[in-house]
């Protein structure tokens, strides 16, 4: 006698294996009809595992560019203990932290290693279910979503160990000379700053577009300039480039 469970998951699994969508997590989060309506609106593959080990034991889907590993809040503790476990896990594709709280969000971000992990996307679960498909949707182009909010934990890099700067004891100090302006975010058309501030609050090339008064091929135009002005390959790396900027400068004046 067949098990309908089983007999639902192998249908969802019954989808082109040249892309997969890998959720981490309880099927309370993620149940069989959600991974359903994921494989039926994208037209790949999306599977369940409870942990990083189930999805390494199912055959090391991250072999495949194609892939995006979402990691479910509950697994915040696990995913910073082990990092590498997912990265390996993902191998040629991306990381996304799904998450409930904008506090796990914060831990997530301030605590993970860019430098020797790589960039992680970010997939809010408390949002419309179209948001939610457009944010999963720019996943799977590798296009890494990171929230707006995300700017706020954004300060002066740290050193490897080192003790953490209070925002009191910055306040203490004198004030210095007046700083210069960032002299690569300078060489930015008004209008390349206008896209960049935009694509640093998660917007989309058609919203943006919309909001300027612009084409979409217009924006990805400018995107393109600016990715190559300040050395940067995605759009994940241009928001954390701006956020940057606008750190450096007095809190509450808007970078022109």
């Amino acid at each position: 006698m067949s098990n309908p469970l089983q007999d639902s998951v192998a249908q969802i699994s019954v989808c082109s294996e040249d892309f997969s969508i890998n959720f981490i997590g309880k099927e309370l989060f993620y149940s069989n009809q959600t991974l359903r309506s994921v494989q039926s609106e994208f037209g790949v593959s999306a599977h369940r595992y409870e942990d990083v080990a189930d999805l390494k034991a199912a055959g090391e889907p991250g072999s495949v560019a194609g892939t995006v590993v979402v990691v479910d809040q509950i697994m915040l503790d696990d995913l910073l203990a082990r990092p590498s476990a997912y990265t390996e896990a993902a191998g040629t594709g991306c990381i996304a932290f799904a998450y409930r709280k904008e506090d796990a969000a914060r831990t997530l971000f301030e605590a993970w290693d860019r430098a020797q992990f790589g960039d992680i996307g970010y997939l809010p679960m408390n949002v419309a279910p179209d948001v939610w498909r457009s944010i999963l949707r720019l996943l799977m182009h590798e296009e890494l979503y990171l929230p707006s909010f995300l700017a706020d934990c954004v300060s002066a890099p740290r050193r490897p160990h080192s003790k953490p700067r209070l925002l009191s004891e910055s306040r203490a100090e004198p004030p210095s000379k007046p700083r210069e302006p960032h002299p690569v975010y300078s060489r930015l058309t008004r209008r390349e700053k206008q896209v960049l501030q935009l694509v640093s609050k998660g917007q989309s090339n058609k919203i943006i577009a919309a909001n300027l008064g612009i084409t979409e091929h217009t924006v990805k135009l400018h995107m393109h300039n600016v990715a190559g002005k300040i050395g940067v390959s995605n759009r994940t790396a241009a928001a954390q480039f701006y956020f940057e900027v606008t750190a450096d400068q007095t809190h509450g004046q808007t970078v022109d």
